[in-house]
């Protein structure tokens, strides 16, 4: 940590007595915001954090097109994926080292500011599609307050589209891909409404990977009185998709279209519904109110084989979350501000996985290995005070309370248990922003947040008092330079302690003991001469396990499982003609040990290549993409043994790609 310090410290130095830095400042430089945007900022507006802050807006969004929408997070800045390509369970991501496979709940997804994470921390984003979003911020470390359950090393919040117009756009492309989106949003009877529906179908790059997705949503915008905003949000989804399997190493690079010999059954399918209402009411110029209620369910149902050896089975999931968000803003005067706000959700959650009857489709409910019925509530409270010392300086502390209860159920056997006792999680948060030269800022944050176990691994029959909650202690230090439209640069050192995590193999919790994650992020874009603008960025990340628990004392010294040794991107944007624009993107992950024993050796590194263009015609546009113009091979790579004899692979996509009409009204 000392060393991370010094090596901050000399940066912030170089970079100060640069005499670039005399070059007259850009006009956001002046802003006490540390926010990098990739695309058009627009109204787009920043969470109010110091640190790495990345906004992805609608310019970048618009021609994507992905069968997991979490795909979408592939611009931004240390943001990494596992894409495990089976059917439902198709990827997810992870930031700041932390494992993106399920084994240790590390981020919250908020739709609108509110949540849309699995009670295991996956994140539920396929209940939109990309025509549905208007932006995506991922705010990195454990400094926000305003979060609990999830953020434990930050947060991605997704926000939908509000604006006026209509728009439909039709997609085909590799493997018999079809696509439809569609948004509209208007204002009828004193009323703003607004509407998309996607629905997508794909054979798959490997055999048996066919999918067909759907997503609807609506919103509508009431002003109620002068001071008074209603907004009802309901959203319904549907994925029912096949999954190929995992290979053994060896047969996933000979043929990675193949689909695994005994995978003939697998696959599944998921649905979600959502319901909110969100009220905002200005009490005076000063005081403002904002609460959010919300019911939502998530039920998925899988149906799979992970080796020859083994048998298909049935994994079945529903998951019930209902809960509010308050929040009360005051500005005391033009220097001090307060914000203080209460949370709670309750979920409850149905886990069952079941034989089958000779590895058919059909559930075997003699053979039931998980029966579980349990909640969770969670019930959080924050307060955070800001102040604007002057046009250069500003800072905010705030302290957040959690504390979680619950009971479970084995509906098998009868057995009852309660969730431990974590206690009152008390968390500290500090955020400082300095404008130290018209072209360079500086800032800080320390924060703590948790970690708890999930799932049946949360709950005991014996004393709930043995089991401590896991905290996170982590601090970034960087700063952000401003030398001309041509370049903006953002730099930044971390780092993140646990006290005692936990980690799950397969549903199983792990106790791997005390570990530190800790490395640097850089960020670069701007403009070159009239039709080129580019962004970039590079993170580097080291872990380590510190002190291994009793059953896990052998790996201490070792990297945690699953985590790429960096993450890069580069983007090149060349505006041809006015009616044509180009686009060029890198992507890079390191690879990864796939167990704590760091034994077997490192996987899942790769470089791929992606281009598009988007030609604006009288009537509308043409979008063409490419992806993996080089096709490269890619895959995930998966553990069971942990020791790196029983690795299992799922190849990913090689070169495909797509043309697009997009038509606006």
């Amino acid at each position: 940590m000392k060393g991370l310090l010094k090596k901050t410290s000399l940066t912030l130095l170089a970079v100060s007595a640069s005499p670039l830095l005399l070059a007259k400042a850009q006009e956001s430089s002046q802003v006490l915001e540390t926010i990098n945007v990739i695309g058009d900022a627009g109204q787009i507006k920043a969470p109010g954090l110091s640190g790495s802050v990345d906004i992805l807006s609608r310019e970048e969004l618009e021609y994507e097109h992905v069968n997991d929408t979490l795909e979408l997070f592939s611009k931004i800045p240390g943001v990494y994926f596992s894409r495990y390509n089976q059917g439902l369970i198709n990827a997810d991501i992870a930031i700041r080292g932390f494992a993106g496979d399920g084994s240790s709940p590390h981020a919250a997804l908020l739709i609108d500011g509110m949540p849309a994470n699995l009670h295991n921390g996956y994140n539920e984003l396929d209940q939109l599609f990309p025509i549905a979003i208007d932006n995506v911020t991922v705010v990195k470390g454990n400094s926000d307050a305003s979060l609990g359950l999830n953020n434990v090393a930050g947060n991605y919040r997704v926000n939908t589209r509000k604006d006026k117009g209509t728009e439909v756009e039709l997609t085909a492309g590799s493997f018999d891909t079809q696509e439809l989106q569609a948004y509209t949003g208007f204002s009828a009877m004193g009323v703003s409404q607004h509407y998309s529906l996607g629905v997508r179908s794909s054979e798959g790059y490997r055999d048996h990977t066919d999918l067909e997705k759907m997503a609807a949503s609506a919103n509508w915008h009431w002003h109620a009185t002068e001071k008074t905003v209603v907004d009802l949000n309901v959203r319904l989804s549907s994925y029912d998709g096949d999954a190929p399997g995992y290979l053994d190493e060896e047969s996933a690079q000979e043929d990675p279209t193949q689909s695994a010999s005994y995978a003939g059954q697998d696959g599944g399918d998921k649905q979600t519904e959502h319901l909110s209402v969100s009220i905002a009411h200005k009490i005076n110029d000063a005081l403002k109110t904002n609460l959010k209620v919300y019911n939502q369910n998530f039920e998925r149902e899988r149906w799979v084989r992970f080796s020859d050896a083994g048998d298909l089975t049935n994994r079945f999931d529903d998951q019930t979350q209902k809960g509010f968000i308050a929040n009360v803003n005051w500005d005391m005067n033009s220097d001090w501000s307060l914000e203080v706000g209460a949370n709670y959700q309750n979920q409850d959650n149905l886990e069952q996985r079941f034989g089958t009857i000779n590895n058919e489709r059909v559930r075997d409910y003699s053979s039931v290995s998980r029966n579980y019925d349990y909640d969770v509530s969670n019930v959080g409270i924050f307060t955070k005070l800001n102040h604007k010392v002057n046009d250069r300086l500003e800072w905010n502390v705030a302290v957040r309370i959690d504390q979680l209860d619950g009971d479970f159920v084995n509906l098998e056997t009868g057995e009852a248990k309660e969730m431990y006792d974590f206690g009152t999680i008390v968390q500290p948060k500090l955020n400082v922003t300095a404008i130290a030269t018209e072209s360079l800022k500086v800032f800080a944050n320390v924060g703590r947040s948790f970690q708890t176990p999930f799932g049946s691994a949360a709950y005991t029959a014996d004393d709930t008092g043995d089991r401590e909650v896991s905290l996170n202690d982590g601090w970034e230090l960087g700063s952000q330079w401003f030398s001309s439209t041509a370049l903006t640069a953002r730099f930044s050192l971390w780092q993140q302690v646990a006290s005692d995590e936990y980690i799950t193999v397969d549903g199983t919790a792990q106790n791997i003991g005390e570990t530190n994650r800790q490395g640097y992020d850089l960020t670069l874009q701007g403009d070159l001469f009239e039709k080129w603008s580019y962004w970039g960025s590079y993170t580097k990340i080291d872990s380590e396990i510190i002190k291994g628990s009793d059953d896990n004392a052998s790996n201490e010294g070792n990297e945690i499982r699953s985590i790429p040794s960096y993450t890069a991107s580069l983007g090149l944007n060349y505006q041809v003609m006015e009616s044509l624009i180009t686009r060029l993107h890198i992507r890079s992950q390191g690879d990864y040990y796939v167990n704590e024993a760091n034994a077997g050796g490192k996987f899942g590194g790769y470089t791929t290549l992606g281009v598009s263009a988007d030609y604006q015609l009288s009537w509308g546009v043409v979008k063409f993409q490419i992806n993996n113009l080089t096709d490269e091979y890619t895959e995930y790579v998966y553990d069971f043994s942990s020791d790196g004899t029983s690795t299992i692979h799922s190849p990913g996509a090689g070169v495909n790609g797509s043309v697009s009409l997009a038509v606006a009204f």
